[in-house]
């Protein structure tokens, strides 16, 4: 199930995977090459209002999918966080594929028809682990919580998007620890 899931959320991030109109040969397929950013684009465009924008919905929704996907290690997390994210992507799927095909024009220009997550998550140069964003906050503290996170206006990447307001910047909940 845990397999299944992660493929979901590659599945859905990445996009839909292209096939080759080209004839199959007995040659070995030449792979084309990595995609490149274009000269002076690397990075947040800070003087770009509507790209910026783009780039912290997607970074939002980045950060998510990593903890979605680290979630499903912790079987009593596994389900509820397969349930509130799978809902949550069905509603903000459109605005998802907005923001990746307009960071992907941005960033990669006449080649970003090619361009897939992976490839805009590398030129925002961002984490390919949600741990380093935990800190001090575990794993198991940070799943319990995400289903009813998800939910909250801060993930409404839609609206965001649509009425142009930026993503709130937030301190890091704070989480008591159980008592023993």
């Amino acid at each position: 199930m845990k397999r299944i899931l992660a493929s979901v959320l590659c599945a859905a991030l990445l996009g839909a995977a292209r096939a080759d109109d080209a004839p199959q040969t007995s040659a070995a397929p030449e792979t084309p090459p990595a995609l490149q950013v274009l000269p002076g684009r690397l990075g947040y465009a800070f003087a770009q209002p509507e790209i910026l924008l783009r780039q912290r919905l997607f970074g939002l929704a980045h950060g998510l999918s990593l903890l979605a996907a680290a979630c499903l290690d912790l079987p009593e997390h596994s389900t509820p966080i397969q349930n509130a994210y799978a809902a949550w992507h069905a509603k903000q799927c459109k605005a998802i594929e907005t923001i990746v095909h307009d960071l992907a024009e941005y960033y990669f220009g006449p080649r970003a028809a090619e361009a897939q997550w992976p490839d805009v998550s590398r030129a925002l140069n961002l984490a390919d682990s949600i741990q380093p964003a935990l800190g001090e906050i575990t794993l198991y503290a940070a799943c319990a919580s995400l289903p009813t996170a998800i939910v909250r206006e801060r993930y409404e990447l839609d609206r965001m998007l649509t009425e142009g307001i930026e993503p709130a910047v937030s301190p890091a909940p704070t989480f008591q620890k159980p008592v023993e």
